[in-house]
Order: C-alpha cells, then sequence, then structure tokens
C-alpha cells in the first residue's frame, strides 16, 4: 500500500516525465530513428524500390576499398584543418573588437558581423561563386585582379587546390559572426579583478594579459566553438554543392558529398559511410573533450 510520502514522490516523478515526454518523442522519431534506420541499411543491398538484402559488413568493406572515399575523407580533414582555425580565429578578433568600450557604434559593428548568419548556406554559396568566377557579367575581384596584370586562380577548372580555399573563404564570411558572438558571451563573463591582479603584479603587457589570463579563461567558450564548428564544417553540403558540386577533379567531395552521390542507388553503401561519418564526429569529440580536460591541469 501506497503511503502519502511515496506516493507524493510518484506525483512528482510522473510530473517531470510529463515535462520532458513531448520532447523525448520528438527526439525519438526525428533523430533516434533516422539513425537506427540508416543502421539498418547500412547491413543491407537497397535501392529504395523492392526489399532489402541482407549483405552483412559488405558495404563497409566496400567504402574502405574504394579509393573515392579515401579521397573525401582527406578533402574532409583538409577542409576542417583549413574552415575551423579560420572561423575561430577570426570570431575571436572580432570579439576583441566589438567589446572596445571606447568603438564607436559598436552595436552597429556587431550587427553587421553577424549578419552573414542569417543569409543560408545557398545563398551564400550563389553571391560567392558570383563574385569570384571570371565572366564578363560577374566576378568582380577575379576581373580586377586580371586588370592588374596578374591571374586570377581558374578554381571551378583548372585549379583544383585553389577550390576548396573558395569554399573556406565563403564558410568564414558566413559563419565568423557565430564565433565572435560565443566569445563576446566569454570576453564579458570574465571578472575585471583578474585584470585589476595582473596590474598590481607588474603586468602591463596586453599580450602577456592574453596569454596568462584572458586565453586561459576562455577555455571553455574556446572547446564550445571548436566542436560546433566541427560538427557544422563536416555536415556541411550547401556550399559544396552550389560552388563546385564535388570538383574540380573530386578535389571538394566531401564526405557528406561522397554520401550524397551515392544515394539512392545505392543506399547500403551511402548508409555505411553515413554511419562512419556519426562514428567520426563522435571519436573527434571525444577527444577535443579529453584535450579540453587535459588542458584544465594546467590552468
Amino acid at each position: 500500500m501506497l503511503t502519502a510520502k511515496r506516493l507524493n514522490k510518484f506525483r512528482v516523478t510522473v510530473t517531470g516525465y510529463s515535462f520532458v515526454l513531448p520532447a523525448i518523442i520528438l527526439v525519438s522519431i526525428f533523430l533516434l530513428y533516422p539513425i537506427g534506420f540508416v543502421l539498418y541499411i547500412s547491413f543491407h543491398e537497397w535501392g529504395i524500390l523492392g526489399k532489402p538484402e541482407f549483405v552483412g559488413f559488405d558495404n563497409y568493406v566496400r567504402i574502405f576499398k574504394d579509393k573515392n572515399f579515401w579521397t573525401a575523407l582527406g578533402n574532409t580533414a583538409y577542409y576542417l584543418i583549413l574552415a575551423v582555425p579560420s572561423q575561430i580565429g577570426i570570431g575571436l578578433l572580432l570579439a576583441f573588437l566589438v567589446n572596445k568600450k571606447n568603438l564607436f557604434a559598436r552595436g552597429v559593428f556587431r550587427t553587421i558581423f553577424f549578419i552573414p548568419m542569417s543569409v543560408s548556406f545557398v545563398a551564400a554559396g550563389i553571391i560567392f561563386s558570383w563574385i569570384l568566377t571570371a565572366t564578363p557579367m560577374s566576378g568582380f575581384l577575379p576581373n580586377l585582379i586580371n586588370n592588374l596584370g596578374l591571374q586570377f586562380p581558374l578554381w571551378q577548372t583548372t585549379d583544383p587546390g585553389w577550390a576548396m580555399v573558395m569554399i573556406v573563404l565563403m564558410n568564414t564570411w558566413k559563419s565568423a559572426g557565430y564565433c565572435m558572438v560565443i566569445y563576446l558571451a566569454g570576453l564579458q563573463s570574465i571578472n575585471n579583478d583578474y585584470y585589476e591582479a595582473a596590474q598590481i603584479d607588474g603586468v602591463k603587457n596586453d599580450w602577456q594579459m592574453f596569454r596568462f589570463i584572458t586565453w586561459p579563461l576562455l577555455a571553455p567558450t574556446t572547446f564550445l566553438l571548436i566542436v560546433s564548428t566541427t560538427i557544422f564544417t563536416v555536415r556541411g553540403f550547401e556550399p559544396i554543392f552550389v560552388m563546385t558540386q564535388g570538383g574540380p577533379a573530386g578535389a571538394t567531395t566531401t564526405l557528406v558529398y561522397y554520401i550524397f552521390k551515392k544515394f539512392p542507388n545505392l543506399m547500403g553503401v551511402s548508409s555505411a559511410a553515413a554511419i562512419f561519418l556519426l562514428l567520426a564526429i563522435i571519436m573527434l569529440t571525444a577527444v577535443q573533450y579529453w584535450g579540453n580536460r587535459h588542458s584544465e591541469k594546467y590552468y
């Protein structure tokens, strides 16, 4: 028989679960079920039509034997190495700029720097393709450089090494404002007493202030940005689809675009690559988390 205390505890528990139940249902429908279904299909041969045929780990073996898969993996790593530091670095510089109290109209600058975040990746890709492609009707920057006697790289055709750089340029323009806002919140959360104590101890150099006070205290913010920008970048599809469609010569075919090209004729292979990408993101996040926890020992 339930006592009054147990009955009250039961009611509190039911009330708590009733509040989170809608979120659990939505997460299950739109996150857990799709992941489970992709995992299921990764062990089957399926072309959407017909019945899936179980093939075990054959799809995983196929992607590991596919040289295009390894090319896409290398392109993805290269994309991350270029894009993540540039977004975070420029975001940090912008945050320091708009955090200055003596900056004229700093609220306006914050808005201007954040506006690109409101532009979709499709629109941004179209705009940058229009700006960076040398044609008589567009390509202001290439035409200007060519008129100066220099050769602007033909990044969409004959200079594949520049294609990823142009995508990173667009991605940085769009995402640096997000990093700026997060860093700005981190900077404003630092107690000014730390800087006053450092000045009393004789620290007058701005670089030393940044190195020994600001940067260590921004470590949690930096970790958050590294994880979030890594995830946003590695799953980015629209910039590549709009600007290069994986070319030229496969130079911008990342894992996400590789998955897209395999779908829907090779659903099993595409799903296996998607599961590999999911596991890679989880492992990368875990490594970053371990590195952040390990670095905290030195601060």
